[in-house]
Protein backbone atom coordinates (compact mmCIF):
# COMPACT_ATOMS: atom_id res chain seq x y z
CA UNK A 1 0.00 0.00 0.00
CA UNK A 2 1.00 3.75 -1.23
CA UNK A 3 1.50 4.95 2.72
CA UNK A 4 3.65 8.52 2.06
CA UNK A 5 4.58 9.90 -1.21
CA UNK A 6 6.15 13.49 -2.23
CA UNK A 7 4.10 15.82 -3.23
CA UNK A 8 5.14 17.00 -7.23
CA UNK A 9 7.46 20.08 -6.16
CA UNK A 10 5.81 22.56 -9.06
CA UNK A 11 2.46 21.50 -8.26
CA UNK A 12 1.16 25.12 -8.62
CA UNK A 13 3.48 25.42 -12.01
CA UNK A 14 1.30 22.50 -13.25
CA UNK A 15 -1.54 24.04 -12.39
CA UNK A 16 -1.19 27.49 -13.73
CA UNK A 17 -0.01 25.63 -17.04
CA UNK A 18 -3.45 23.66 -17.49
CA UNK A 19 -5.25 26.59 -16.26
CA UNK A 20 -6.67 24.98 -13.16
CA UNK A 21 -8.12 27.57 -10.39
CA UNK A 22 -7.68 27.16 -6.56
CA UNK A 23 -10.82 26.95 -4.45
CA UNK A 24 -9.52 29.52 -1.58
CA UNK A 25 -12.88 28.87 0.39
CA UNK A 26 -11.68 24.97 0.67
CA UNK A 27 -8.60 25.86 1.67
CA UNK A 28 -9.73 28.41 4.31
CA UNK A 29 -12.05 25.45 5.52
CA UNK A 30 -8.61 24.07 6.63
CA UNK A 31 -7.73 27.02 8.69
CA UNK A 32 -11.08 28.37 9.71
CA UNK A 33 -14.04 25.90 11.80
CA UNK A 34 -16.54 28.60 11.56
CA UNK A 35 -18.06 29.85 7.74
CA UNK A 36 -17.43 33.81 9.01
CA UNK A 37 -14.13 32.63 9.47
CA UNK A 38 -14.20 34.14 13.48
CA UNK A 39 -12.73 31.24 15.20
CA UNK A 40 -9.97 28.88 14.26
CA UNK A 41 -9.34 25.16 14.46
CA UNK A 42 -8.36 24.01 17.31
CA UNK A 43 -6.09 21.54 15.91
CA UNK A 44 -5.08 23.08 11.86
CA UNK A 45 -5.68 20.35 9.36
CA UNK A 46 -2.16 19.19 8.46
CA UNK A 47 -0.96 19.55 5.06
CA UNK A 48 2.87 19.64 3.97
CA UNK A 49 5.06 22.42 4.79
CA UNK A 50 5.80 22.94 0.81
CA UNK A 51 2.03 23.49 -0.10
CA UNK A 52 1.22 25.65 3.43
CA UNK A 53 4.12 27.77 2.59
CA UNK A 54 2.42 28.74 -0.97
CA UNK A 55 0.03 30.70 0.72
CA UNK A 56 2.97 32.74 2.60
CA UNK A 57 3.61 34.58 -1.17
CA UNK A 58 2.80 37.67 -2.01
CA UNK A 59 -1.43 36.71 -2.53
CA UNK A 60 -3.76 38.23 -5.48
CA UNK A 61 -6.81 37.49 -3.32
CA UNK A 62 -7.59 38.92 0.27
CA UNK A 63 -8.74 35.25 1.10
CA UNK A 64 -5.23 33.92 0.17
CA UNK A 65 -3.83 36.93 1.81
CA UNK A 66 -5.88 36.10 5.46
CA UNK A 67 -5.00 32.31 4.98
CA UNK A 68 -1.32 33.27 5.03
CA UNK A 69 -1.86 35.26 8.00
CA UNK A 70 -3.27 32.27 10.15
CA UNK A 71 -0.63 30.02 8.67
CA UNK A 72 2.04 32.15 10.07
CA UNK A 73 -0.03 32.99 13.25
CA UNK A 74 -0.78 29.51 13.89
CA UNK A 75 2.84 28.25 13.40
CA UNK A 76 4.26 31.24 16.07
CA UNK A 77 1.71 29.77 18.51
CA UNK A 78 3.02 26.33 17.84
CA UNK A 79 6.82 27.61 18.17
CA UNK A 80 5.92 28.81 21.35
CA UNK A 81 4.44 25.80 22.65
CA UNK A 82 7.26 23.84 21.25
CA UNK A 83 9.91 26.39 23.04
CA UNK A 84 7.72 25.79 26.48
CA UNK A 85 7.66 21.73 26.31
CA UNK A 86 11.36 22.27 25.59
CA UNK A 87 12.15 24.16 28.72
CA UNK A 88 10.51 21.58 30.43
CA UNK A 89 12.61 18.42 29.12
CA UNK A 90 15.91 20.41 29.98
CA UNK A 91 14.71 20.62 33.92
CA UNK A 92 13.38 17.42 33.73
CA UNK A 93 16.61 16.32 32.39
CA UNK A 94 18.94 18.42 34.78
CA UNK A 95 16.39 16.99 37.83
CA UNK A 96 17.25 13.80 37.33
CA UNK A 97 20.86 14.01 36.48
CA UNK A 98 21.12 15.71 39.94
CA UNK A 99 19.56 12.33 41.26
CA UNK A 100 21.66 10.05 39.44
CA UNK A 101 25.14 12.18 40.80
CA UNK A 102 23.65 11.56 44.32
CA UNK A 103 21.74 7.96 44.11
CA UNK A 104 21.84 6.34 40.71
CA UNK A 105 18.43 4.88 39.89
CA UNK A 106 17.15 2.70 36.73
CA UNK A 107 14.23 5.19 37.48
CA UNK A 108 16.39 8.44 37.18
CA UNK A 109 18.38 7.02 34.04
CA UNK A 110 15.32 6.25 32.34
CA UNK A 111 13.89 9.96 32.80
CA UNK A 112 17.19 11.49 31.47
CA UNK A 113 17.07 9.02 28.37
CA UNK A 114 12.91 9.58 27.98
CA UNK A 115 13.94 13.71 28.14
CA UNK A 116 17.30 13.60 25.90
CA UNK A 117 15.16 11.66 23.32
CA UNK A 118 12.47 14.44 23.75
CA UNK A 119 14.44 17.14 23.72
CA UNK A 120 16.26 16.12 20.12
CA UNK A 121 12.88 16.04 19.02
CA UNK A 122 12.16 19.38 19.62
CA UNK A 123 14.72 20.85 18.78
CA UNK A 124 14.52 19.66 15.28
CA UNK A 125 10.97 21.06 15.31
CA UNK A 126 11.35 23.88 16.22
CA UNK A 127 14.28 23.90 13.72
CA UNK A 128 11.46 22.83 10.95
CA UNK A 129 9.03 25.64 12.20
CA UNK A 130 12.09 28.40 12.06
CA UNK A 131 13.28 27.11 8.01
CA UNK A 132 12.97 29.28 5.73
CA UNK A 133 14.51 26.86 3.15
CA UNK A 134 12.21 24.19 1.84
CA UNK A 135 14.41 20.53 2.64
CA UNK A 136 13.06 17.42 0.97
CA UNK A 137 10.85 15.87 3.85
CA UNK A 138 8.52 19.43 3.36
CA UNK A 139 6.95 17.79 0.52
CA UNK A 140 6.38 14.70 2.44
CA UNK A 141 2.63 13.29 3.45
CA UNK A 142 0.98 10.33 5.37
CA UNK A 143 -2.08 9.38 5.66
CA UNK A 144 -4.83 11.74 7.31
CA UNK A 145 -2.44 14.45 5.69
CA UNK A 146 -4.84 17.04 3.61
CA UNK A 147 -3.25 17.83 -0.05
CA UNK A 148 -4.18 19.78 -2.93
CA UNK A 149 -6.46 17.57 -5.60
CA UNK A 150 -7.53 18.36 -8.80
CA UNK A 151 -10.79 17.76 -10.11
CA UNK A 152 -13.56 19.14 -12.60
CA UNK A 153 -16.42 21.51 -11.37
CA UNK A 154 -18.85 22.80 -13.45
CA UNK A 155 -16.31 22.76 -16.80
CA UNK A 156 -13.51 24.04 -14.45
CA UNK A 157 -10.07 22.73 -13.05
CA UNK A 158 -10.24 23.49 -9.28
CA UNK A 159 -7.84 22.49 -6.92
CA UNK A 160 -9.49 21.69 -3.61
CA UNK A 161 -7.80 20.42 -0.25
CA UNK A 162 -8.77 16.90 0.84
CA UNK A 163 -8.06 14.07 3.45
CA UNK A 164 -5.58 11.52 2.35
CA UNK A 165 -7.76 8.48 3.89
CA UNK A 166 -11.42 8.19 2.18
CA UNK A 167 -14.05 8.00 4.25
CA UNK A 168 -17.22 6.93 2.58
CA UNK A 169 -20.99 9.13 3.35
CA UNK A 170 -22.54 7.31 5.83
CA UNK A 171 -19.50 5.72 7.57
CA UNK A 172 -18.68 6.56 11.29
CA UNK A 173 -15.45 8.35 12.39
CA UNK A 174 -14.48 5.08 14.30
CA UNK A 175 -14.16 3.74 10.42
CA UNK A 176 -10.99 5.18 9.51
CA UNK A 177 -9.17 2.75 12.36
CA UNK A 178 -9.26 -0.97 12.63
CA UNK A 179 -9.05 -1.46 16.39
CA UNK A 180 -7.15 -3.45 18.46
CA UNK A 181 -7.92 -7.60 18.86
CA UNK A 182 -6.64 -9.29 22.00
CA UNK A 183 -4.72 -12.38 21.15
CA UNK A 184 -4.49 -15.85 22.46
CA UNK A 185 -1.73 -15.08 24.38
CA UNK A 186 -3.55 -11.97 26.83
CA UNK A 187 -1.69 -9.51 24.53
CA UNK A 188 -3.61 -7.13 21.66
CA UNK A 189 -2.85 -6.10 18.65
CA UNK A 190 -2.03 -2.72 17.75
CA UNK A 191 -4.53 -0.49 16.95
CA UNK A 192 -3.92 0.81 13.31
CA UNK A 193 -5.32 2.80 10.32
CA UNK A 194 -7.36 1.78 8.30
CA UNK A 195 -6.32 1.25 4.51
CA UNK A 196 -8.97 3.47 2.98
CA UNK A 197 -6.09 5.96 1.69
CA UNK A 198 -5.77 3.47 -1.23
CA UNK A 199 -8.20 1.89 -3.58
CA UNK A 200 -7.53 -1.15 -5.29
CA UNK A 201 -8.34 -1.69 -8.32
CA UNK A 202 -10.22 -4.92 -8.46
CA UNK A 203 -12.00 -3.87 -5.83
CA UNK A 204 -13.36 -0.32 -8.18
CA UNK A 205 -16.49 -2.19 -9.03
CA UNK A 206 -17.54 -3.17 -5.80
CA UNK A 207 -16.32 -1.46 -2.83
CA UNK A 208 -15.92 2.13 -4.40
CA UNK A 209 -18.88 1.80 -6.96
CA UNK A 210 -19.97 4.63 -5.69
CA UNK A 211 -16.97 6.78 -6.33
CA UNK A 212 -15.58 5.14 -9.24
CA UNK A 213 -17.32 6.73 -12.38
CA UNK A 214 -18.52 9.41 -10.24
CA UNK A 215 -16.27 10.96 -8.53
CA UNK A 216 -12.77 11.16 -9.86
CA UNK A 217 -10.01 13.42 -8.99
CA UNK A 218 -5.84 13.69 -9.48
CA UNK A 219 -2.67 14.45 -7.43
CA UNK A 220 0.35 14.96 -8.39
CA UNK A 221 3.35 13.59 -6.47
CA UNK A 222 7.12 12.96 -7.32
CA UNK A 223 7.86 9.92 -6.01
CA UNK A 224 6.23 7.48 -3.40
CA UNK A 225 7.21 5.06 -0.94
CA UNK A 226 6.44 1.41 0.61
CA UNK A 227 7.27 -0.69 3.59
CA UNK A 228 9.26 -3.66 2.89
CA UNK A 229 11.05 -6.18 4.16
CA UNK A 230 15.04 -5.93 3.95
CA UNK A 231 15.58 -9.66 2.39
CA UNK A 232 12.82 -8.98 -0.19
CA UNK A 233 15.25 -6.03 -1.36
CA UNK A 234 17.77 -7.49 -1.42
CA UNK A 235 16.37 -10.20 -3.56
CA UNK A 236 16.98 -13.13 -0.81
CA UNK A 237 14.98 -15.54 1.30
CA UNK A 238 15.52 -15.37 5.20
CA UNK A 239 18.52 -16.78 6.96
CA UNK A 240 17.48 -19.90 9.56
CA UNK A 241 17.14 -17.74 12.69
CA UNK A 242 17.14 -14.08 11.05
CA UNK A 243 14.49 -11.37 12.26
CA UNK A 244 12.35 -9.91 8.96
CA UNK A 245 13.46 -6.29 9.02
CA UNK A 246 11.30 -3.51 7.47
CA UNK A 247 12.88 -0.56 5.72
CA UNK A 248 10.90 2.09 4.47
CA UNK A 249 11.66 2.17 0.05
CA UNK A 250 11.61 5.19 -1.87
CA UNK A 251 10.42 4.90 -5.51
CA UNK A 252 10.95 7.02 -8.55
CA UNK A 253 10.23 6.87 -12.03
CA UNK A 254 12.87 7.06 -14.87
CA UNK A 255 12.93 9.61 -16.81
CA UNK A 256 11.94 11.45 -13.63
CA UNK A 257 8.46 13.81 -14.25
CA UNK A 258 5.27 14.45 -12.51
CA UNK A 259 3.46 11.59 -11.94
CA UNK A 260 -0.57 11.87 -12.13
CA UNK A 261 -1.99 9.64 -9.99
CA UNK A 262 -5.29 8.48 -10.48
CA UNK A 263 -8.01 9.41 -7.08
CA UNK A 264 -11.32 8.75 -6.22
CA UNK A 265 -13.35 10.94 -3.72
CA UNK A 266 -16.14 11.89 -1.88
CA UNK A 267 -17.93 13.86 0.64
CA UNK A 268 -18.38 13.17 4.06
CA UNK A 269 -21.23 14.89 6.89
CA UNK A 270 -21.83 13.90 9.89
CA UNK A 271 -22.58 15.17 13.95
CA UNK A 272 -18.93 13.85 14.67
CA UNK A 273 -16.83 16.64 13.18
CA UNK A 274 -17.06 18.88 10.47
CA UNK A 275 -17.75 17.96 7.35
CA UNK A 276 -14.57 17.65 4.87
CA UNK A 277 -13.94 15.85 1.35
CA UNK A 278 -11.33 12.47 1.29
CA UNK A 279 -9.95 10.42 -1.19
CA UNK A 280 -7.90 7.54 -1.93
CA UNK A 281 -5.04 6.58 -4.32
CA UNK A 282 -6.13 4.11 -6.70
CA UNK A 283 -3.73 1.19 -7.42
CA UNK A 284 -2.59 -2.01 -9.19
CA UNK A 285 -0.28 -4.90 -9.36
CA UNK A 286 3.14 -3.62 -9.96
CA UNK A 287 5.45 -2.95 -12.71
CA UNK A 288 8.47 -6.21 -12.53
CA UNK A 289 11.07 -3.54 -10.71
CA UNK A 290 8.68 -2.74 -8.00
CA UNK A 291 7.70 -6.34 -7.50
CA UNK A 292 11.60 -7.42 -7.11
CA UNK A 293 11.82 -4.77 -4.76
CA UNK A 294 9.30 -6.65 -2.50
CA UNK A 295 6.43 -4.96 -3.19
CA UNK A 296 3.24 -5.76 -4.35
CA UNK A 297 0.96 -2.66 -5.00
CA UNK A 298 1.80 0.38 -7.44
CA UNK A 299 -0.25 3.77 -7.43
CA UNK A 300 -2.17 3.95 -11.05
CA UNK A 301 -0.14 7.08 -13.09
CA UNK A 302 -2.19 8.55 -16.01
CA UNK A 303 -1.16 9.68 -19.16
CA UNK A 304 -1.24 13.40 -19.28
CA UNK A 305 -3.54 12.67 -22.45
CA UNK A 306 -5.68 11.03 -20.17
CA UNK A 307 -6.37 14.20 -17.53
CA UNK A 308 -9.60 15.61 -18.80
CA UNK A 309 -10.89 11.89 -19.47
CA UNK A 310 -10.50 10.37 -16.26
CA UNK A 311 -11.64 13.91 -14.39
CA UNK A 312 -14.67 13.71 -16.07
CA UNK A 313 -16.35 9.84 -15.66
CA UNK A 314 -19.58 10.78 -16.18
CA UNK A 315 -21.19 9.34 -19.66
CA UNK A 316 -18.05 7.19 -19.59
CA UNK A 317 -18.44 3.14 -19.69
CA UNK A 318 -16.52 1.01 -17.21
CA UNK A 319 -14.38 -0.14 -19.99
CA UNK A 320 -13.72 3.18 -21.39
CA UNK A 321 -12.30 3.57 -17.36
CA UNK A 322 -10.27 0.93 -17.12
CA UNK A 323 -8.74 1.83 -20.53
CA UNK A 324 -7.35 5.13 -19.22
CA UNK A 325 -6.27 3.21 -16.19
CA UNK A 326 -4.16 0.85 -18.65
CA UNK A 327 -2.83 3.46 -20.36
CA UNK A 328 0.71 4.85 -18.76
CA UNK A 329 3.74 6.87 -19.06
CA UNK A 330 6.37 4.35 -20.28
CA UNK A 331 9.46 4.52 -16.73
CA UNK A 332 11.06 2.29 -14.71
CA UNK A 333 10.87 2.61 -10.96
CA UNK A 334 14.20 3.22 -9.47
CA UNK A 335 14.23 2.73 -5.58
CA UNK A 336 16.38 3.42 -2.49
CA UNK A 337 16.11 2.47 1.02
CA UNK A 338 15.11 5.57 2.91
CA UNK A 339 15.61 4.16 6.65
CA UNK A 340 14.65 1.87 8.96
CA UNK A 341 10.72 0.76 8.78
Amino acid sequence: MCYSAMIQADYDRFCRLHGAIMSLEDFAANVWDAPNRERKRKDRRRMPKAIEDWFLRPQRESLGQEIGEAIREARAQEQAELASDLVDQVERKALNEAKLATKPTKTAAEEVRKASNKITQLERRIADAERVQLLPRDYRFFPQWWLPVLVMEGGQLVLKPMRYMLRKPGSPASSDWIEAKALANGKKTPRRLSGTYNARRDNLTRWWQDQFGHKHGVVLIDSFFENVSLHKVEGRELAPGEPDVGVEVQFTPEPREPMLIACIWDHWEGAEEDPFDSFAFITDDPPPEVAAAGHDRIPIRLQLDNLMPWLTPQGRTVKELQAILDSRPEAFYCHEISRAA
